[in-house]
């Protein structure tokens, strides 16, 4: 009993140490921070943490934190139950047994002792990575408990709260964690597991992104309807008697980009890249602003946008929205043949003459017509449109393609990652899929904004100021880990020589169109990549093959889009560069990687919610992942992926190899690798654990 407490009271006074490492400390000082003053185990503690080294004895009786013993950094915990430390100031990571991890969550900052070269135990936990936590209520032998499930960490919890209900979704903080067992502090009830309302946000509440606006915000956001009025539309270039349209998707509800054209002479053509021009409206030092920068990025989930901006903003007083006046942060390009022979940067004001869907551009292009047919239409009624934006639509078309050409010769790789998209009830059920189109039309659109990306990169490379859109070279573990799984799919491709990487990428996403294993090579192949992230320190964009590139064209729903314009405008009017946006830079690509997690947490739940109702039916697949505990198996209809237990591989006891990335019967020597094609059955969905498992019929 006494070594538990002695133990407890280690981690209380180092917690004080820890909270002002500077500080030195005598025996009263720390008495004065602990309510129990049980004077022998603050004694025994003190020198317990003393003979460990985790303090120092500056002068008799008064001590300091001993820094240099710890190693501090960031928990990268495995589905296995054991991690990694993540240290700035160490090259390598550190492992961390399961019985080591001390009660650390996947993503705490933590500091850490050295058991040997490579692997160290966590001393104490800094900083929690989430203030709450989101899990559901059950109830087992009487007493109701709370499971805690997220991709890394599964945890039971007790609680004191006796009005939670089974099966209910809660969010809750930690409110002791003394004992074995951690206790929850109930904070708020979400509503029954299942109900798909429910379960969305409760996704966004386990990534910790707000949902709703507050009254006051909405009020700010009508109030800024009025820095649109004459007086600003004289300052700006009007361009509202150019043709000018839009291409979206179809369901967009905001349009933050448009293209116009406009004819010179026979050899030259200025086209205009109109971006909406958020940043007028969204002021610094106001409220909106702050919640903006708070956000930092829209959230995209399956069966919703949780956008960056009121909608009043967003969709309706920014958004580029056709027969309009609105204010645009323009680019123009006077091109002769392929080639850019002018660029002009400013604030102006357009009128979008038309709102096209990608498959109405689309059905321009394929039938050089104007007139658009009912079942593409969509208004589903046929639509005429005027020639000028047809010709214009047919012309840019024509020059993307040859721009696009150069690009993908020069090294820019040419992800094609086959997507799914789940068509949805009125209850938000998922229904059906299909498979999202990547058209002539998403191209063309694609091709200007990478143009005008760029060209805005080079001004700020050259004012040596602004930020940038960067992605490092890929991990050289990662590309022979994908040259050697590759190889064994059929694919000899070399990615040693770092002049030629680009290009053998292209090759080898090239040869894998119409295979069935494209998306498993395009995953492997996304997963070697380094994260592409925001940095005012530029350093390329490894992926695109560009020297310079940064985000200027979605200030709706990016808010480093926002500070790219803010710092283009400085620069037109010859004004100093703001302080330091370093931290923000990290901050904005931390919350744009919060918000992809949410969105695959949305996918993962529409999958399982999708494949209950296709138990005991067959698909064909693919093995997209292998593991000693058995096969991820993703569904080539509709991409749902899901798991069989290698214990469950029918026709022998069969056994995992790491550095082959297969498994083998032992006495059949049958093997299942990466890439192969097999035949399954849905088994059973996990709903609360958002779990997938399939049975093997037969190796195809």
């Amino acid at each position: 009993m006494g070594k538990k407490k002695t133990k407890s009271y280690d981690n209380i006074i180092l917690e004080i140490f820890n909270k002002f490492p500077k500080k030195n400390f005598n025996y009263k000082q720390i008495r004065s921070y602990i309510p129990e003053k049980k004077e022998a185990l603050i004694v025994s503690s003190l020198k317990n943490l003393f003979k460990k080294k985790q303090i120092l004895e500056t002068s008799p009786g008064r001590y300091v934190l001993n820094k240099k013993k710890y190693i501090t950094g960031v928990i990268d915990k495995t589905k296995k139950g054991s991690g990694y430390l993540i240290s700035c100031d160490h090259e390598k990571d550190f492992f961390i047994s399961e019985n080591n991890l001390n009660k650390a969550l996947n993503g705490d900052k933590v500091n850490c002792v050295k058991i040997n070269n490579r692997e160290v135990e966590v001393i104490n936990i800094i900083k929690r990575c989430k203030e709450k936590y989101v899990g559901t209520v059950f109830i087992e032998n009487g007493i109701k408990k709370i499971e805690y499930n997220s991709n890394k960490d599964s945890l039971i919890f007790s609680t004191t709260n006796k009005n939670i209900k089974q099966n209910e979704i809660v969010v809750f903080n930690i409110s002791n964690w003394q004992e074995k067992i951690p206790e929850a502090n109930i904070i708020r009830v979400i509503g029954e597991k299942g109900d798909i309302n429910n379960e969305i946000h409760a996704i966004l509440e386990e990534f910790e992104l707000p949902y709703e606006f507050e009254k006051q915000l909405l009020k700010e956001a009508e109030k800024v309807k009025e820095l649109q009025n004459k007086k600003e539309d004289n300052k700006r270039r009007d361009l509202t008697n150019i043709t000018t349209f839009t291409i979206d998707p179809s369901d967009a509800k905001d349009f933050d980009d448009a293209i116009s054209v406009k004819k010179i002479n026979d050899n030259q053509t200025e086209i205009g890249v109109h971006i909406a021009d958020v940043s007028h409206f969204l002021k610094e030092n106001t409220s909106l602003n702050e919640e903006a920068k708070k956000r930092a990025t829209s959230v995209y989930l399956v069966d919703r946008v949780v956008p960056m901006l009121p909608e009043e903003i967003s969709n309706n007083l920014c958004s580029l929205n056709p027969q309009e006046n609105k204010y645009s942060f323009s680019v123009l390009f006077i091109f002769e043949d392929q080639r850019i022979i002018k660029e002009w940067y400013g604030k102006t004001i357009i009128n979008s003459n038309e709102r096209l869907s990608y498959k109405e551009a689309q059905y321009i292009i394929d039938n050089n017509t104007n007139k658009i047919s009912k079942e593409i239409s969509l208004s589903g009624l046929d639509k005429t449109i005027s020639k000028k934006v047809s010709e214009s639509i047919i012309y840019i078309n024509d020059l993307a393609k040859k721009l696009r050409k150069k690009r993908l010769a020069k090294g820019s790789i040419s992800f094609n990652k086959t997507e799914v998209k789940f068509i949805l009830n009125k209850k938000k059920e998922p229904v059906n899929t299909t498979i999202k189109e990547t058209l002539s039309a998403n191209k063309l659109i694609e091709e200007f904004m990478l143009l005008a990306n760029k060209k805005v990169a080079e001004i700020f490379a050259k004012e040596k100021r602004g930020l940038f859109r960067v992605h490092d070279y890929p991990d050289e573990q990662k590309l022979i880990t994908l040259e050697r799984i590759t190889k064994k799919l059929g694919y000899k491709q070399n990615f040693k020589n770092p002049k030629s990487l680009n290009i053998e990428l292209n090759n080898l996403l090239d040869k894998i169109k119409n295979k069935p294993e494209k998306n498993l090579i395009d995953t492997l192949v996304i997963r070697s990549m380094s994260k592409a992230k925001y940095s005012t320190k530029n350093i390329g964009h490894f992926g695109l093959c560009f020297e310079k590139y940064t985000h200027f064209t979605s200030p709706i729903r990016r808010y480093p889009d926002v500070l790219v314009h803010r710092e283009l405008e400085r620069i037109l009017l010859k004004q100093t560069k703001k302080k330091d946006i370093e931290p923000l830079c990290l901050h904005c690509s931390s919350r744009e990687e919060r918000a992809t997690k949410a969105e695959r947490a949305s996918i993962k739940f529409m999958q399982v919610k999708y494949m209950a109702k296709k138990i005991n039916q067959n698909f064909n697949g693919v093995i997209s992942g292998l593991t000693e505990r058995g096969i991820f198996v993703e569904a080539i209809d509709n991409k749902c992926e899901g798991f069989i237990r290698i214990k469950d591989v029918p026709g022998d006891y069969f056994v995992f190899n790491e550095k082959e990335m297969l498994i083998t019967g032992r006495h059949t020597k049958e093997e299942y690798r990466l890439g192969d094609s097999v035949l399954i059955k849905v088994e059973g969905v996990n709903q609360r654990k958002k779990q997938i498992d399939f049975s093997l019929i037969e190796k195809m």
